[in-house]
């Protein structure tokens, strides 16, 4: 595991928006489709707008999402909404290579099920297999969680199941997360945290006690590939190595 600091954020999505055109180009050298995950939340909102002035063979990349807000596609707390707007809409992408997790099912236990389905299909793997990103991209926040994966929850210690469902009570919304088990599975894991708020956090999860249940974050390590931490300067201002 291993972290990179920028002066700003900026600075940071700049950096990041490279690195993914890098290893993009590089892979791609090697197979025809890129599988990549993508988080919601409010930081990836300014990287999508960066990673779109990319030049890539978009028609060779696949895009998923590691977490959705239970909400309608079209409403502006939809992950999917959100990257549509910043990064979809900005590309020359085939939309049959776009993977929303659905949000239409009455009961979200069965849209979670349906998820893990279309992966499996996706990726051509059998039902007891994991599939593989080749790159994750994971934020913080700022009480420590990753995805959906929430502080206290049983759900982050979940081993044999992909894609859960679960009610968080401080949103009062369902939520539809990737589970540890095929995070860490990913070839590469991206973490990116900005902002002074997120500083505890990311503090607590990198040289912290060892704590999953607080700190859901920690749960989140390579087991064939790497970490890497993308913060700016105010999100590491706490960190003492």
């Amino acid at each position: 595991m291993a972290a990179l600091i920028f002066a700003d954020s900026e600075d940071l999505f700049q950096a990041a928006a490279k690195d993914f055109a890098d290893k993009a180009m590089g892979l791609l050298s090697k197979k025809k489709l890129l599988n990549i995950a993508l988080s919601g939340g409010s930081t990836p909102k300014d990287f999508f707008k960066v990673l779109a002035q990319q030049k890539i063979p978009w028609e060779k990349v696949r895009f998923f999402f590691v977490d959705e807000r239970y909400v309608p596609g079209d409403n502006p707390e939809n992950n999917y909404h959100m990257a549509d707007q910043y990064l979809f809409s900005k590309i020359s992408i085939p939309r049959e290579n776009i993977y929303p997790i659905p949000t239409e099912f009455k009961d979200p236990e069965e849209a979670a099920r349906e998820y893990e389905l279309i992966l499996h299909k996706a990726f051509g793997v059998k039902s007891h297999e994991i599939p593989k990103f080749d790159i994750i991209y994971l934020g913080l926040g700022d009480d420590g969680h990753t995805a959906s994966l929430m502080p206290f929850n049983k759900l982050i210690f979940k081993k044999h199941q992909l894609v859960a469902a679960d009610w968080v009570s401080k949103l009062n919304m369902y939520r539809i997360t990737l589970t540890p088990t095929i995070i860490n599975h990913s070839d590469n894991i991206i973490f990116m945290a900005t902002g002074a708020n997120k500083a505890p956090a990311v503090s607590a999860v990198l040289e912290g006690k060892y704590e999953p249940d607080q700190y859901p974050a920690q749960l989140i390590d390579h087991t064939q590939g790497k970490t890497i931490w993308y913060l700016d300067q105010a999100a590491a201002n706490l960190i003492k190595d």
